[in-house]
């Protein structure tokens, strides 16, 4: 698998060239209200989205504010599966 992280603006353009195909919301490891965000692409690519200042991975205080960020993005999805 080619790891292959994303700012908001590469993933909002990688999603409307149909370069990205699914999207995880990861909690953060040892957090309890940190979310992480994964997108997949097509080709088997895979990375974090990540904070335009810092290049690490964005963390959500929420999960809403993850989910928001894939709205931004361009994903649309009407529930919530947990497994």
């Amino acid at each position: 698998m080619i790891e292959c992280n994303r700012k908001m603006e590469q993933a909002r353009r990688d999603f409307s060239l149909g370069k990205l195909s699914a999207a995880v919301l990861i909690r953060v490891p040892m957090s309890r209200s940190g979310w992480t965000v994964r997108l997949s692409g097509g080709k088997g690519d895979a990375g974090m989205l990540l904070d335009v200042k810092t290049l690490e991975a964005q963390v959500f205080d929420t999960l809403d504010g993850a989910a928001q960020a894939l709205e931004l993005i361009g994903f649309r999805f009407e529930q919530l599966k947990l497994a």
